[in-house]
Order: C-alpha cells, then sequence, then structure tokens
C-alpha cells in the first residue's frame, strides 16, 4: 500500500496593534520600544496563545510564529509584507508537518538574528507599533481561524489587561490600546488615514505596491499631478519651475509674482508629499521629464540648463525657498547663463551643494532672498541681485 502523504502546514498573516504613547520616542529622553530575548519572545507567545485560545478556541490547534520585536507600521505595510515573508520562512526552517508548537525569534546582543525582522533604526516611530503574526496548524484549522479573525477582531480583538500590562513592561512602551487585528483591517484603517488626509490616490499607489499588483494604474493627485503604478515603481513626471510655470501644469496661472510662487509651491509640496511617503513604505518613485516617459532621472538632485542670461552683478548662487518647504531650487551663474539645480529627494540639497563646492564656488555670493524670484515677463527663474540685500 502506498504511504500515506505527510500532512503539510499551513500559515495565515495578522498582527498586534499597539497604540503607543509616541512621544517617549522623541526628544532628549527619547527610548524606542525594547527588543525580546529568546526568553522574553516565549513568554509573548504565551501570553498571546492565551488571549486568541480565549476569543477563538481552534487556535489551540495551532501554534504562533513571531519575532520579539514592535515594528512601526511603515516598516510592516511595504511591498509584498517582507516582514511576513521572513516569518513564513522561519515557519518553514521548523518544518512543514502541523505543529501547536510555538516558533518564536528573540534578539541576541540587541540585534535580531535574521536582518528582516530588525526594526529600522532611522523611521521616526509614531503611535502605532506593530507586531506581525502568523497562526501555523493544518490547512483545515487554519482556514476556519482566517476567516473567524476577519468577523471577530474588529469588536472582540482587544488582548486581555493582564497581557496589556506584561507587554508594557517587557517592551517598555507606555500603552493606550492593544488589539489583534488582521491585515485586512490594518490596510482599511491606514486607507481611512490617507483619504481623511485628501490622499486617497496616494493609498491606491500603495494598495497597488503592497500586493506586487501587475496592471498599470495611474491616479491624479488633488494638485493634478499624474502618478503611475508600472513595473513595480510608481512613475511621475517632474516639471521645473520654468517648465510648469511656461509650459506646464502652471502656464494658466496668473503672473503677479506671490500667485505664480505659491503655486510652483503648491505643485512642490504635493510632490514631495507623495514621495515621502512612498519612500517610508519602500515603494521607488521614478521621475521622468516632460515628454520623456522612458528615460527615468538619474541621481539625487536635476540640473536645467537655462536660457537665461543672468546679469552681470547676479549673485553667483541663489536659493529660492517658499515657506516651511524650505528650499526648492538651487540657481548656479555659470558663464553668465543660470542653470537650475533641482533636489529629487531629501539626500539631494546636501549633494548640490557638494556639487557648488566642487565648482569653487563655495566661496562666491551666496542669496537667500526667502523666496520664488523669477523674471514675471519670461516666466523663468533669476538670480538674486546683491543689491536686494538677501546675500550671506
Amino acid at each position: 500500500m502506498p504511504a500515506k502523504a505527510r500532512p503539510q502546514s499551513a500559515t495565515h498573516r495578522f498582527l498586534l496593534a499597539i497604540e503607543t504613547d509616541a512621544t517617549r520616542y522623541h526628544g532628549a529622553h527619547a527610548s524606542k520600544p525594547r527588543l525580546l530575548d529568546q526568553g522574553g519572545c516565549e513568554q509573548l507567545l504565551s501570553h498571546l496563545a492565551a488571549d486568541l485560545a480565549s476569543l477563538l478556541p481552534p487556535s489551540t490547534r495551532c501554534g504562533l510564529v513571531t519575532a520579539g520585536a514592535l515594528f512601526d507600521q511603515t516598516q510592516v505595510l511595504r511591498p509584498v509584507y517582507p516582514m511576513f515573508e521572513a516569518l513564513e520562512n522561519l515557519s518553514r526552517s521548523a518544518g512543514s508537518r502541523p505543529s501547536a508548537g510555538h516558533i518564536g525569534l528573540g534578539a541576541v546582543d540587541g540585534h535580531m538574528q535574521l536582518a528582516g525582522l530588525q526594526p529600522e533604526a532611522g523611521i521616526p516611530l509614531g503611535l502605532l507599533q506593530i507586531l506581525p503574526l502568523l497562526v501555523r496548524g493544518d490547512p483545515d484549522t487554519v482556514n476556519e481561524l482566517a476567516t473567524a479573525m476577519e468577523h471577530r477582531f474588529l469588536e472582540q480583538g482587544q488582548v486581555s489587561a493582564h497581557t496589556a500590562r506584561w507587554l508594557e513592561s517587557a517592551f517598555t512602551i507606555r500603552i493606550n490600546h492593544a488589539r489583534f487585528m488582521t491585515l485586512t483591517d490594518l490596510n482599511a484603517m491606514f486607507r481611512l488615514q490617507l483619504e481623511h488626509f485628501g490622499f486617497l490616490p496616494l493609498w491606491q499607489l500603495l494598495d497597488a505596491a503592497l500586493n506586487g499588483l501587475r496592471d498599470s494604474l495611474a491616479v491624479t493627485a488633488n494638485s493634478g499631478q499624474v502618478f503611475a503604478w508600472r513595473d513595480g515603481c510608481v512613475h511621475a513626471e517632474y516639471q521645473t519651475f520654468n517648465h510648469w510655470s511656461q509650459s506646464g501644469d502652471g502656464r494658466k496661472t496668473d503672473s503677479p509674482r506671490g500667485m505664480l510662487a505659491s503655486g510652483y509651491a503648491d505643485w512642490t509640496r504635493s510632490m514631495r508629499q507623495f514621495l515621502t511617503v512612498l519612500r517610508a513604505h519602500a515603494v521607488p518613485l521614478v521621475f521622468y521629464l516632460p515628454g520623456q516617459p522612458g528615460q527615468a532621472l538619474q541621481g539625487t538632485f536635476f540640473i536645467e540648463h537655462s536660457d537665461q542670461a543672468a546679469p552681470t552683478r547676479s549673485a553667483k548662487v541663489t536659493e529660492h525657498s517658499f515657506a516651511q518647504l524650505g528650499t526648492i531650487c538651487v540657481s548656479v551663474v555659470t558663464d553668465g547663463r543660470l542653470d537650475n539645480y533641482y533636489p529629487l529627494n531629501p539626500q539631494g540639497l546636501n549633494d548640490i551643494h557638494q556639487a557648488i563646492r566642487e565648482q569653487g564656488l563655495g566661496g562666491d555670493t551666496v542669496a537667500f532672498p526667502g523666496c520664488i524670484l523669477f523674471d514675471e515677463r519670461t516666466r523663468g527663474l533669476a538670480a538674486d541681485a546683491p543689491a536686494r540685500g538677501g546675500q550671506h
């Protein structure tokens, strides 16, 4: 008689969402959530398994898989959910047979043993901290639990007071609320947050990236900018001030200085908001020049070689800025002509300054007019003049 096939285990993704006091992560006495060692991780699994069993009794026939670390939601909500993939690899390494045993990965010497399960040090932590989890067992039971989680967690997923107190002590955090959630719940909550602030198109891009959408998707921001998801990246047209004001999205904007400058500032603000959120969730944003969608801009900044002539007494370097946006562009006078340097990401401005120093212009006149300077006749950026008194 043929041997019976060995039963295979299945897994299902869910999480513990902890609303914390985010003020403790910043300032002079900042402290981030502690990493748990192997013993602490095993205690964590014991507490969570007890709470889950009281809510969903079939879970006693399954095991839980987790790591002894909390993560900001920006690290959890990334394309194809790499943190859950790391937990699934951890589960597979324990063997394929169903087991009610729990699998936990603790920290050693303050570091997680798998790079994919290490909290990123550079993320500014928010109030919501996430503990990714898997339930592991025979396929029928796991499917039953998955369905029950979708129906029960939203209303009844809060952990016990005993577990909440233990979590506070173990991770050295202050907990306002802690509950089990499904990935569907977390995504829905994040979508509502973005929609509330007018960023539903941004959610559509993130949703496509998170789920590895193979088809193309184009969305339009409230500012009128078009962002397209394709080939695993978000693509967007980058318009310099000169293009925007002369033939781009701002060509119909009235030319008085305040209106044209504020219009381009709004365009830049929207672009930076999309860039910031997409980067936080590890979704690449590729810029291209108008009419050149197949040619991605490389590097951290872009140089526009302008036809605008600079007056003889112009400042060699002019930093165009706008209110809280800070520097939008840096104009450099080269051989009597104006070159405009645009940062494409947060590092770009530092690299622009370095490039200017390498040209030997660091000791020349640098102007900080505190606004976007442009010629109202040509609607193009202009260099500052020493007579304005804005140089330093």
